[in-house]
């Protein structure tokens, strides 16, 4: 029934979905402050510089981080329908989103992998946006400056750089000043910072120490048992996906066959990074942008209702078990 109703975008679709993530921040709002699990913003550059004497009520940050949920879901639809990843007509990639996001505990603090993932979706769409322009130097220039913002505010992101090499790799020819403008953009926030750190007289070489600090911190992933349903679903779903692109081709014109790579080298990027950070609460962020449109877009295609269903019910149980969890009951 989901499926059916989030597939084909109707007046009476956007405002279930409007519903549902009204219902999931009621769910956050009631969730007791035992299960919170708090971030070390130190971690996070411009985060701590910029929410580290920042403090308003539960209720407030509640309500921001849902903002910051429903502003990144609609993003990430608009992108994937404008660069014809999913039908014009497909909001699943919101859902999953929503579903992901609420996914972790988001009620006393504001989130800066939240925050990172606005920068991140909104560089993903200059990217796609470069291909088949000749001389795409603004386009890339924001590209970098915006995934350059995503890891200041998210130290893990750093990553994103190993991402934009990756898409320029694939969209684009050997341009030497497109590639010199998506290094100056990326290397612009933090030259920026470090100025100005040096002028006041502060550490500014710290970009570097907490990226490198990042980095080295490769653990085993620790998650909670309660996630390991939500996690064998999500593992399944994305075989499955990639399965149906192997055997019915990553699209029908050679721009979406190419962000459908991109898409993917992001989700082992984003896996990279659930390794590294070992916080329960956070398995499932890191990927949330690429696993929502690309099963967003598995599900879509999927003709037979009943068996859309039936696979979207697999990732609800997961996500039912985890809210059951954190509200108490067990």
């Amino acid at each position: 029934m989901i499926v059916g109703l989030l597939k084909n975008r109707t007046q009476v679709s956007i405002f279930s979905l409007l519903m549902i993530g009204i219902s999931l921040f009621a769910y956050n709002l009631a969730i007791s402050a035992s299960f919170i699990e708090l971030y070390n913003i130190k971690d996070n550059l411009l985060y701590h510089l910029i929410f580290s004497n920042f403090y308003i009520s539960s209720i407030s940050y509640t309500f921001l981080n849902f903002v910051l949920i429903l502003v990144g879901a609609l993003i990430i639809n608009l992108v994937s329908i404008n660069n014809e990843i999913v039908s014009k007509e497909n909001l699943l990639p919101a859902f999953f989103y929503f579903i992901f996001a609420f996914s972790s505990v988001t009620s006393n603090q504001l989130q800066p992998i939240l925050i990172s993932n606005l920068f991140l979706i909104l560089s993903l769409n200059y990217l796609f946006n470069s291909y088949r322009i000749e001389n795409a130097l603004f386009e890339l220039f924001n590209v970098g400056f915006l995934m350059s913002l995503a890891s200041c505010f998210y130290s893990y992101y750093v990553l994103s750089l190993a991402l934009g090499i990756i898409g320029l790799s694939i969209l684009k020819s050997l341009n030497w000043r497109e590639w010199l403008c998506f290094i100056i953009g990326f290397a612009l926030p933090l030259y920026l910072f470090m100025s100005f750190a040096y002028l006041n007289g502060s550490d500014f070489q710290k970009p570097f120490s907490l990226f490198s600090i990042a980095l080295k911190q490769i653990n085993t992933p620790l998650f909670s048992e309660y996630y390991l349903v939500l996690i064998c679903s999500l593992i399944f779903l994305i075989l499955l996906s990639i399965g149906f692109y192997l055997k019915n081709g990553f699209g029908s014109r050679v721009k979406i066959k190419k962000a459908k790579f991109i898409l993917i080298w992001l989700g082992v990027l984003g896996l990279i990074i659930s390794l590294i950070n070992t916080s329960s609460a956070m398995i499932i962020l890191p990927c949330a942008i690429p696993f929502s449109i690309i099963i967003g877009d598995y599900i879509g295609e999927i003709k037979q209702l009943k068996v859309a269903n039936t696979l979207l019910s697999f990732v609800l149980i997961g996500f039912a078990i985890i809210c059951v969890h954190n509200l108490g009951v067990f």
